[in-house]
């Protein structure tokens, strides 16, 4: 018994020894690891939003946060290379060695391509894009900004107005109108606060300068819950924290603006500050122009210090100002914006990334025309802002985002006239908001992220306004995707819309409890394809539920009535609409050839007391052809052909004669029109043909570009609008304009005078229809120095 005893004995003994190796092995193979870490710029050390990182042998993958920040989790020992790639920089290929039990920082910094772009593998991108739901989402980047032609000088908002389902008011306005939504159903921000007139005189330019911009982010619409207060999209914009490595400046000098960038390090950070300025008035002030002095500023800057690795308190601020002042007619105003932000990161751990803010936004516009005793406005917004925003990489196929944010809001509006008050607002309601969102990757071929936005208001009996948001991503192929968005929206503080005239500058009000909070329902459908690794695809469709929208009533006059200031029924009509349209964009991505061809369908309709009609910024097509030829490392040539079908406008019926002294005497005659249908006529169709070209020098202490720009190189006269004027038969004026000054001129003067032909015609006392056009051809020179 013994003996059999010992042989089972040690077979038992065998068998535990065999089972206990196979225990630790399973235990040690199914060990999972984690990597995380930022993605920085070598060259001045700033984080890279949107990089790519990836396991090549699984394809486990993810693009960095806001924070240039990264994490993969749930890693098994087969992941053994770290592949981080970004759009004109190199590929860094980095071995993993894992620690058993322990997680590892991997920061790594990227050094810009010096090869040719078509040479750039883009496989990680590949990776990343399967598992970002992105329908309407475009990412923009200075490099492709100032690849582009523009007016004077690169602009982010005129870039964006070539994308498909963004149209623009007019020449004369940089001002968003996407996918059927208002200017201010978009949500502008810079660093996190809103700017709410993002825009110069003449829409030229926009307030940011791209040289101290980062990134650009734009939402058209089915934006999840960590956005909310506007009814269409989100524009994000993200300043450059500076160079931590070393000094550097540019400067920018066109026909009539310039700007200069600074930036350098600070220990442990660095800084940056851009500036730019118009210089028209002080050229032409001297002159026997008869221009009114005007110009506009913009100064923007950055700095930042990490106390350590994972803790970063940042500051950023924007000053704009434009100033309009002509003492021949007595006007003197002037508008801008001012933004002030204090911001921290922390990394708690490996899984959780937070981001706080305080805030102040103010937006402020003055005008005065006559004087003391003239029309006086005196308006001003203030916004003051607090948020917090974590992330929460939970595991490889589960993300949360929650936060949220509270404003303390002001509006301060008095108008008088002739000492008289017109009416004077003074408002501070309260808006916050808590959300949370779910990234959640069920399989390799779904997407699923389901979010929850509550909205607080303090000046609406109701008080709460709840938001769902849901998006999903089916991935067809690994080239070939379906993305889906759906979601509510509400909006508590809008412009006033004006079916009958342009906007020059935007007039916010918040809602009260005589009125209900904007609202919208959106769907957005899309596909997306890539053929090879330099071409896409994308083809969307969206339809937009528009609910409360705040409208002049037609009846309104400036200075010969007081207004109410009780509720604002009193003052607006309230207006309900839809949008829908269909977006197709193709694009070559790199190579020396690149840009893209974009076409938009789109209806845009309003309703006031169930009378339904277009809105003014209505175009039925609108199609852009972008190009940018890297002839040779020496030079580059752009393009920029647009063609949008008109916009719709309210035409006149007619007209009537006021004869103010009851005479027969037509020079004391004043003429009022009579509007048809709103939005029942059709400007002529729009389109423009803009070029450019850049020679590059290098020189050992600086590189230097010299670029020669043609806008509108056809002169092309495109419609902004139509004017009425009744001219006069004894005012020894040509008030019809067929006065011709080789035929005409009789005294050699240059001018017509009275008793010449075509002066003081019959014909010129009545009323006669002006076209009104904005850009003739302009052509443009500037250098650009970066030392």
């Amino acid at each position: 018994m013994p003996r059999i005893f010992c042989v089972h004995s040690r077979k038992a003994n065998k068998l535990s020894i065999t089972l206990i190796f196979l225990l630790i092995s399973s235990i040690s193979f199914g060990q999972s690891y984690r990597i995380n870490g930022i993605i920085t710029d070598a060259e001045t050390g700033e984080t890279l939003i949107g990089a790519n990182v990836f396991i090549r042998e699984t394809g486990q993958g993810m693009a960095t946060d806001i924070n240039g920040y990264y994490v993969l989790d749930n890693l098994g020992p087969e992941s053994k290379t770290l592949i981080v790639s970004f759009l004109g920089f190199e590929q860094v290929k980095k071995e993993i060695v894992f620690v058993f039990g322990s997680s590892q920082k991997i920061d790594i910094a990227l050094n810009y391509a010096v090869i040719e772009l078509d040479e750039i593998n883009v496989s990680a991108e590949k990776t990343t894009r399967q598992f970002n739901i992105q329908p309407g989402r475009v990412n923009l980047s200075m490099r492709q900004i100032k690849a582009m032609p523009s007016i004077l000088e690169p602009d982010i908002f005129r870039t964006i107005q070539a994308l498909p389902g963004v149209l623009t008011q007019s020449e004369f306005s940089t001002g968003l109108i996407i996918r059927g939504g208002n200017t201010d159903q978009n949500l502008i921000l810079l660093d996190g606060i809103t700017v709410y007139n993002p825009s110069h005189l003449g829409g030229v330019f926009s307030n940011f300068i791209v040289d101290a911009v980062k990134n650009a982010e734009l939402i058209k619409g089915g934006y999840n819950a960590e956005y909310g207060g506007r009814l269409s999209a989100v524009l994000n914009v993200t300043s450059r924290e500076g160079n931590r490595n070393h000094f550097d400046a540019k400067v920018n000098v066109s026909i009539l603006s310039a700007q200069a960038t600074f930036e350098g390090p600070i220990p442990n950070g660095a800084w940056l500050i851009s500036g730019r300025r118009t210089y028209f008035d002080k050229i032409l002030e001297n002159t026997d122009l008869n221009v009114p002095p005007y110009y506009f500023y913009d100064l923007q800057g950055h700095i930042f210090t990490d106390f350590s690795a994972k803790d970063r308190l940042s500051f950023s601020f924007y000053k704009g100002l434009d100033d309009f002042s002509f003492d021949d007619i007595g006007i003197n105003t002037y508008w801008g914006n001012e933004t002030f932000s204090l911001a921290y990161r922390k990394i708690f751990n490996d899984l959780l990334v937070g981001n706080f803010l305080v805030a102040s936004s103010r937006f402020f516009t003055f005008f005065n025309l006559g004087g003391e005793s003239g029309l006086i406005q005196d308006n001003t917004i203030q916004d003051f802002t607090a948020s917090a925003n974590l992330t929460y990489f939970q595991n490889k196929k589960m993300t949360w985002k929650f936060g949220g944010q509270i404003k303390e809001l002001g509006f301060n509006y008095d108008n008088s006239f002739a000492d008289s008050a017109l009416f004077t607002i003074k408002k501070a309601p309260l808006e916050s908001a808590a959300y949370t969102k779910l990234k959640w990757i069920p399989n390799k071929r779904l997407v699923i992220e389901p979010g929850f936005r509550m909205n607080m208001y303090t000046a609406h009996p109701d008080t709460y306004f709840p938001d769902f948001r849901l998006g999903l991503k089916y991935l067809l192929t690994e080239d070939r995707y379906i993305n889906f968005a759906v979601g509510n929206y509400h909006q508590f503080i809008m412009t006033i819309q004006d079916d009958y005239n342009p906007v020059l500058l935007d007039f916010w009000m918040a809602i009260d409890e005589s009125v209900e909070p904007g609202k919208s329902k959106q769907v957005v459908l899309g596909y997306e394809e890539y053929f090879g690794e330099i071409y896409k695809l994308q083809v969307e469709t969206y339809y937009k539920d528009l609910k409360n929208m705040l409208t002049f009533v037609e009846t309104r006059a400036s200075t010969d009535e007081v207004m109410s200031d009780e509720k604002l029924t009193d003052m607006f009509d309230i207006a309900d609409g839809y949008a829908y349209g269909l977006e197709i964009f193709a694009q070559k991505m790199y190579g020396k050839i690149n840009g893209w061809i974009s076409y938009t369908y789109s209806i845009s309709r309003k309703s006031i007391n169930n009378y339904e009609y277009f809105t003014n910024w209505d175009r039925r097509h609108a199609f852009t052809v972008i190009g940018n030829y890297n002839i040779n490392k020496k030079w580059e040539f752009n393009w920029q052909w647009t063609y949008q079908s008109g916009q719709a406008f309210t035409p006149i019926l007619g007209y009537y004669i006021e004869n103010l002294d009851y005479t027969f005497d037509t020079s004391h005659s004043d003429f009022g029109t009579i509007p048809g249908s709103r939005n029942s006529g059709r400007y002529p169709p729009f389109h423009r043909l803009d070029i450019g070209a850049v020679r590059h020098y290098k020189f050992k202490k600086f590189d230097m570009d010299f670029y020669i720009q043609v806008i509108n190189s056809y002169n092309r006269d495109n419609i902004f609008r139509y004017i009425y004027h009744m001219g006069n038969t004894h005012n020894g004026l040509d008030d019809d304009g067929d006065w011709n000054v080789k035929e005409d001129d009789l005294n050699g003067n240059g001018y017509p005078d009275p008793g010449e032909p075509n002066v003081d015609e019959a014909d010129e006392g009545r009323v006669t229809k002006q076209d009104i056009s904005i850009f003739p051809i302009i052509p443009s020179i500037g250098i650009n120095i970066d030392f």
